[in-house]
């Protein structure tokens, strides 16, 4: 199962990178039309402002997972092996709390946006808002479920690593 989830995961982090690609070269196109056609593309900034929300959002999971988040260990690497472990898996829940209350106060939102058909941008370009919500809110669920495995990892006493490797 384990390997299943990792698997999944980086197809979320793949998924991301793609995207990154895709608004990249949105964004080369609207240069270049601007500048040799003068003939911009209407809706690079809608898209380029929602792409950049989900394609935080795609990675995040996959970061969480494999431990690779901006952390401050000064204090937890002095503290012994136990002790580590149970700070690690209360950073973690506290995490995890964040990310699945991300996901429950923006449920009510997302159904509102989906009912009324709001969306971003201006008449020349539209880009429906609930896709990113909705999607959004089951990336916030993913990485909330991802950061409470840990959670879990971290009170059996599997945290314990100085590094960043994985538990097994």
């Amino acid at each position: 199962m384990k390997q299943w989830i990792d698997r999944a995961l980086l197809g979320l982090h793949v998924a991301g990178a793609c995207l990154l690609i895709a608004l990249t070269l949105l964004i080369f196109y609207d240069v270049a039309g601007r500048l040799f056609f003068n003939r911009p593309f209407a809706g690079t900034a809608e898209v380029a402002g929602v792409g950049l929300v989900l394609l935080t959002y795609l990675q995040t999971p996959y970061v969480i997972r494999h431990r690779k988040l901006l952390r401050v260990t000064f204090f937890i690497d002095r503290v012994p092996a136990a002790l580590r472990s149970q700070l690690n898996a209360l950073a973690y829940l506290f995490g995890g709390v964040f990310f699945i209350g991300m996901a429950i106060v923006s449920w009510e939102p997302a159904i509102v946006g989906w009912a009324s058909g709001e969306f971003y941008g201006n008449d020349a370009f539209r880009v429906p808002a609930w896709p990113l919500r909705f999607g959004t809110l089951i990336l916030w669920i993913i990485s909330g479920l991802v950061c409470i495995g840990f959670v879990a990892e971290g009170l059996r006493g599997r945290l314990t690593e100085k590094d960043d490797a994985l538990p097994e």
